[in-house]
């Protein structure tokens, strides 16, 4: 996806998550679910985005039954590029073998485990702990200017059920981290890095040196799941996005994240399920919520709108102005990219993008569909070093053209079960 397209243009790097799966048995509504949304991505014109992500906690229970579930759906969708990291639920009573049966057949091919010898837990006081080698999941792929970086954050850890998370990435996986989120800064790549939850919930020396590391090399973005809630943080310098699981009952309509990288600029959007194509996303300019440079309007005071349109037809008309303005034309550039021009100054706020579906009867809300993001101002400051980097202190709270709620209802904040 992220390649140069005829004519000039770079498409954005563009992803699409799928939240955490937490599959139990066959026809449970969030399998039904989890079926209903591979369908629709598998609907999508081949190259529309770079790759599916799936951020762990796959499995309930991590029992070999719940793969079955998963594999059968990945196995269907053989085409798609799918990426996956395991979650806490993936050892969710103390051991990862069923998961690594299930990596070994259906995903080794395509970014097989690291083996470290790493310690494990003391047998009990006064005993020093044993190392075991022990297979971890992280890898990194280069998509255009883009380096993405795919954190394991469990395998290392200790954690199970009755006995609390132990988020960790180990001293090998934060070596190979560091070094390539260094080496991506030198050659000017943008970094995006997907793991299970924040820096801030591994443990407390490594949540201290991954967020600093963040920080001070400017990774751009933090994608995730866990949080069973749809959330935008930003500190800054690095946006966290985490997307809702696929279970989750108090979150609204299910559906699937759509992350973008413009320009070194990130965007999101979250897509239900139950609404109709088109999808818009704006990949650029950046909203000033997400800003991490100024925007700037050409010689002639025009601003360069670029979106991403998904649909599984090509839309018959999509078209972009500012604050309820005049429309403006949009073109296709290639692999569902569409760009124009507005006219830009000082005191404006807003630019909305619209497409519109061959099948919209010209009336309702089906079939339509539109995204609005709001650039930057008339002063953009570079920040300070926030005291908690790596958390959600820098929640955004609710930003519902997202599909951000802002309420963090869930087990993992609110402690409510579902």
């Amino acid at each position: 996806m992220s390649a140069p397209i005829p004519g000039g243009e770079t498409r954005p790097f563009l992803f699409l998550h799928v939240g955490d799966q937490h599959l139990t048995v066959r026809d449970a509504r969030h399998h039904q679910d989890l079926m209903a949304i591979f369908r629709q991505i598998a609907g999508l014109p081949q190259g529309s985005f770079d790759f599916v992500y799936l951020p762990g906690d796959i499995a309930e229970n991590g029992a070999a039954g719940e793969y079955t579930l998963i594999a059968e759906i990945l196995g269907e969708h053989a085409h798609l590029p799918l990426l996956l990291i395991p979650g806490d639920h993936d050892r969710q009573y103390g051991t990862m073998d069923e998961f690594h049966a299930f990596h070994a057949g259906v995903m080794a091919e395509r970014h097989p485990p690291v083996t470290n010898r790493l310690f494990q837990p003391p047998a009990r006081a006064g005993v020093d702990p044993e190392r075991k080698d022990i297979p971890q999941y992280y890898f990194a792929q280069d998509f255009g200017p883009v380096r993405a970086l795919f954190l394991d954050m469990i395998s290392a850890g200790y954690g199970q059920k009755g006995k609390g998370l132990d988020f960790r990435l180990g001293p090998v996986q934060m070596a190979w981290l560091s070094d390539e989120v260094v080496r991506a800064r030198a050659e000017a790549k943008t970094c995006a890095v997907f793991m299970h939850a924040y820096p801030d919930d591994l443990e407390e020396k490594e949540a201290a040196e991954v967020a600093g590391l963040f920080w001070s090399e400017g990774v751009r973005l933090g994608e995730m799941g866990h949080t069973h809630y749809n959330e935008l943080a930003h500190d800054g310098r690095t946006t966290y996005a985490a997307a809702r699981s696929v279970g989750q009952n108090e979150d609204g309509s299910v559906g699937y994240a759509v992350g973008a990288i413009d320009g070194g600029e990130a965007s999101w959007r979250f897509r239900p399920l139950d609404r109709t194509a088109p999808f818009v996303l704006i990949t650029s300019p950046a909203d000033r919520r997400l800003a991490t440079q100024p925007v700037y309007a050409d010689a002639a005071g025009r601003l360069t709108v670029r979106a991403v349109v998904l649909s599984d037809e090509t839309p018959v008309l999509c078209r972009c102005r500012v604050d309820e303005g005049a429309w403006h034309e949009m073109s296709p550039a290639g692999g569902q990219l569409y760009t124009g021009s507005v006219p830009w100054s000082l005191g404006m706020g807003s630019i909305e993008v619209e497409a519109v579906h061959p099948r919209w009867p010209g009336y309702g809300p089906d079939f339509i569909d539109r995204d609005v993001i709001e650039p930057v101002g008339r002063v953009f400051l570079d920040p300070q070093r926030p005291a908690r980097p790596g958390s959600d202190a820098f929640s955004l709270g609710a930003w519902l053209e997202k599909g951000v709620r802002g309420d963090q209802l869930g087990p993992n904040r609110a402690g409510r079960d579902w």
